[in-house]
């Protein structure tokens, strides 16, 4: 079934669903294991020496970053200002210059000025919040011919969460609900269909899926911080709450782990779709 809403996007204010979460994204999310974001860069470097992508609700920068040091050329696109302004903070930190910044949605790339003829696109923890089809149309139309879609996951489908996943959600209830936000004023909706099935029903149907093990690791506060990166738990959407959820969180991780390290193996995924 072909993803529909009587919206361009399945939100009707997309800046709005990380808002209040940019600082504390790009703080405590943790970078994708490099082997995946070289295997991204690779796939751009076959079209051409000089090798164009576009990052596709792109946050703070971390991914659009990481490829630039490899080598690529980013067009990095986010609806958020916020984000947009916390990426341009992120690149001028690590020393680099370059990356195009634009404020847009996905599902409108194909209207844009300059990115007919990128290499592919990636988008990296952010899929499942674009109307996918749309955006695979879209893509179909200024990707280069053998250009490719990269759809990258912290958490590969079906790989085991860490320990500490079930605890956090338990006190994550008593403050925000079960059923989670996207943002401060919409809900979260269940996307129809995993990223494979929607890579097979586009032009990028030719399906590669590769899966790499590293090692993710926070301290108590670092833990506590990223759950302040997530839509359903932003700041904004705690509000008032957010000190006594950052305490309700202490009273339990801290009994569960003294040493106040938190380590986890975790499977990310990187699920490539070419042209037929």
């Amino acid at each position: 079934m072909t993803e529909t809403t009587d919206h361009p996007t399945p939100y009707r204010r997309p800046s709005e669903i990380f808002s209040t979460t940019a600082s504390w994204y790009a703080r405590y999310r943790r970078p994708h294991p490099p082997v995946l974001l070289d295997l991204i860069a690779s796939m751009a470097h076959e079209h051409t020496a000089a090798p164009r992508m576009l990052d596709l609700g792109c946050g703070p920068g971390l991914v659009s970053l990481d490829l630039a040091v490899r080598g690529v050329d980013v067009i990095a696109l986010d609806p958020s200002p916020e984000m947009l302004e916390a990426a341009r903070a992120e690149e001028k930190e690590r020393g680099l210059s370059g990356t195009d910044w634009r404020q847009a949605t996905a599902e409108n790339v194909a209207g844009l000025p300059g990115v007919r003829g990128v290499s592919g696109a990636v988008a990296a923890d952010a899929f499942h919040w674009m109307n996918r089809d749309q955006v695979l149309r879209q893509l179909d139309e200024v990707t280069a011919p053998g250009g490719f879609v990269a759809v990258l996951c912290s958490h590969a489908a079906g790989a085991p969460r860490p320990w500490w996943h079930e605890l956090i959600g338990q006190v994550r209830g008593r403050f925000v609900g079960t059923d989670p936000a996207a943002g401060p004023r919409e809900s979260y909706r269940v996307p129809d269909g995993d990223h494979e099935s929607v890579l097979r029903r586009s032009a990028f149907h030719q399906i590669t899926v590769t899966r790499a093990e590293h090692v993710v690791s926070y301290s108590t506060e670092e833990l506590i911080g990223a759950q302040l990166t997530y839509a359903y738990s932003s700041p904004v959407v705690l509000g008032d709450q957010r000190r006594a959820f950052e305490d309700a969180l202490r009273e339990v991780l801290v009994p569960a782990e003294p040493s106040g390290r938190f380590e986890h193996t975790a499977t990310a995924a990187l699920i490539t779709g070419r042209r037929g």
